[in-house]
């Protein structure tokens, strides 16, 4: 089906949506699991174990509006999903790539990007969407520093870099890009943070002393993720490590989390556990599959609406109004928090 068709007949469900995704990657030969289903992907499958183990207190009497609307990097946004950082996969053009950006951006929502050049960050950035550059750490630590005033110079909200591919990836029982990426010592990344005005993001934070460690640098936000398992397949999950992280530099660092969240529910438990803003990746790509910037536009409306149905039930007039008290925990999983 054609973006055209898309547009003529929208999906009315994200089952349609990611149906007609998967539709549409099989004409391309991209017939697979996302992720791949070769590693044990424990940290991923705990995360949705506990999302699905906490519940909400419904408020239903004097009921409110909600307002899901925020500002993040200095960007208003209309919803607390975003786009976490995203390397164009190898089914997708530059312009479909482009045309996912501008989805996000239709949606009133954010975009990461990962690996790519200035060509497609230029492309990215036109579309009209806030746009935050995740550096890799690359082995040749210039390169990270030119990237680094690359994305400020191009008009990026924000710029960051993966700590957690120090290591590169591993899939399918081995790892990889170890020989394009490298752990990087602290006096490197500090230079990095030192080249831009804008703020600077560290991806992958999961310990408190990474944390500490962010602030120290002078880091101005950080992501609490494990790459979708991709770096360390038994990192903490990020909704056991989100809360803990929350209390000791929430005041210091604005924090997002990723890995595993895929509705609105997940977001609202997220940003009660102290996240401010929510990253969705593989849903975006199979919504972009779909129907480019008309599919992605229809996600990110489809998780933010539920989002809102859940803020009114519990009686949260903004964002700033969800906290832990509405969550309730099975008693099998309260100690994790």
């Amino acid at each position: 089906m054609t973006a055209e068709k898309v547009a003529a007949e929208r999906p009315q469900t994200l089952t349609e949506l990611f149906t007609l995704a998967r539709e549409n990657l099989k004409e391309k030969g991209q017939d697979r699991q996302m992720p791949s289903g070769s590693n044990y992907l424990a940290s991923s499958e705990a995360n949705r174990r506990l999302l699905d183990s906490v519940f909400m207190e419904p408020k239903f009497l004097d009921p409110v509006q909600p307002d899901t609307s925020l500002t993040l990097f200095g960007a208003r946004m209309k919803t607390p999903a975003f786009c976490s950082a995203l390397s164009k996969p190898g089914q997708f053009t530059d312009e479909e790539m482009a045309d996912l950006v501008r989805g996000m951006g239709n949606a009133g929502s954010m975009m990461m990007l990962g690996i790519g050049g200035s060509e497609m960050l230029q492309l990215a950035i036109d579309t009209g969407a806030p746009v935050v550059k995740m550096v890799k750490p690359y082995r040749e630590t210039e390169l990270i520093y030119t990237k680094v005033k690359d994305a400020e110079s191009r008009g990026c909200v924000a710029v960051g870099i993966d700590i957690d591919h120090f290591y590169g990836t591993y899939r399918d029982g081995r790892s990889t890009r170890a020989d394009t990426f490298s752990p990087k010592q602290m006096d490197e990344i500090r230079q990095a943070i030192s080249l831009t005005k804008l703020p600077f993001m560290l991806k992958g934070v999961l310990s408190l002393a990474d944390a500490q460690k962010a602030i120290d640098l002078g880091a101005s936000a950080i992501a609490v993720s494990n790459h979708g398992a991709g770096s360390f397949d038994f990192g903490v999950p990020a909704i056991v490590a989100l809360p803990a992280l929350a209390e000791a530099v929430g005041d210091k660092l604005t924090i997002l989390v990723d890995t595993g969240f895929r509705t609105g529910n997940d977001m609202f438990k997220a940003l009660a556990f102290g996240a401010q803003g929510v990253g969705f990746a593989t849903q975006i790509l199979l919504a972009a599959s779909a129907g480019g910037a008309i599919g992605v536009e229809e996600f990110i409306g489809f998780v933010t609406g539920e989002l809102k149905r859940t803020m009114a039930i519990t009686g949260c007039a903004d964002l700033s109004a969800i906290d832990r008290s509405l969550l309730i925990a099975s008693p099998e999983v309260r100690k994790w928090w």
